[in-house]
């Protein structure tokens, strides 16, 4: 597969990374608007119609920032390619309901998934409780500017993109989200959130309290789920798992390793990196942005 990598900011680099390790996944060309960044080694793509008309790019890797990013995917599968999608993968439910009704292979690049064990996957909790917990320190003035300032580029602060990977990660683990209620929305600016409290209720009778933080010093990664005689924990990439006396610890595996593994699936079709998958958190930062924007 021959990707052509859209926006060659930091995710953009961290594709780029990930694909140099695989034997069968080779970045084509980097598409990058601003010519102050520097695509070496890779060739730098004259436009985004270059990209679609190039008949030797298999698949686009949208790093772009989440607003318009549905439109570019649109315009990717009518012309043939493939779309994997770095997260949050859209803006709204109804978006990713475009997407969904696009004939063609869309990817989302939610690493963290490929950290739970399979039996998690094949069998999610019911009639779970759970937390989540989720901090990590920015600094408005340094860190939200330019598109991240903007909640109709960006979809909104911490929990759009840090929150995101543990959200997705309880909503495999407990399945169909059924209702959210956003109890606590902290912001720097109009719609990018600092702070998100909110009580996530899951089709199958489950609940998770969540807190999602940027104005909090410490660092903390935690999902914890007991449900019946199981147990799961995820705190900071590592995965303990108790059903009945059995117990699995798993260490954490590299986050680039991770990213490496959602390629290897892209190319094969699988489907743990599926836009499908990608419902419950995107459902989640629905209720976010109503209520951090209105709208």
């Amino acid at each position: 597969m021959r990707v052509a990598i859209c926006g060659f900011g930091s995710a953009g680099r961290q594709h780029a990374a990930a694909v140099a390790e695989l034997p069968d996944v080779t970045v084509h060309s980097v598409l990058e608007a601003d010519p102050a960044v520097r695509t070496d080694p890779y060739p730098r793509a004259a436009d985004w119609a270059s990209v679609l008309a190039d008949p030797r790019v298999d698949a686009v890797a949208l790093c772009v920032p989440p607003g318009g990013r549905a439109e570019l995917a649109a315009a990717a599968v009518a012309a043939g390619k493939a779309v994997l999608l770095e997260k949050p993968p859209c803006m709204s439910v109804a978006e990713l309901d475009q997407l969904e009704a696009l004939d063609g292979r869309i990817g989302v690049m939610l690493q963290h998934r490929f950290r739970l064990p399979a039996e998690v996957l094949d069998r999610p909790f019911r009639a779970a409780a759970g937390t989540l917990l989720v901090s990590r320190h920015r600094v408005p003035a340094r860190h939200y500017t330019g598109w991240r300032a903007d909640p109709g580029r960006s979809l909104g602060g911490i929990t759009a993109h840090l929150g995101v990977h543990y959200l997705d990660l309880a909503c495999q683990a407990l399945g169909d989200v059924e209702a959210v209620d956003v109890v606590e929305h902290r912001s720097c600016a109009p719609g990018i959130d600092v702070r998100v409290g909110a009580v996530v209720r899951f089709a199958a009778g489950s609940t998770l309290a969540v807190t999602i933080a940027a104005d909090v010093p410490a660092r903390a990664e935690q999902l914890v789920i007991v449900g019946g005689d199981r147990y799961l924990s995820i705190a900071d990439g590592a995965v303990v798992l108790r059903d009945g006396d059995a117990e699995r610890t798993v260490p954490a595996a590299p986050t680039p390793a991770l990213r490496g593994r959602v390629y290897t699936e892209f190319t094969s079709g699988g489907e743990l990196c599926s836009l499908a998958r990608s419902r419950g958190a995107t459902r989640i930062l629905d209720e976010v942005r109503k209520a951090g924007t209105g709208w």
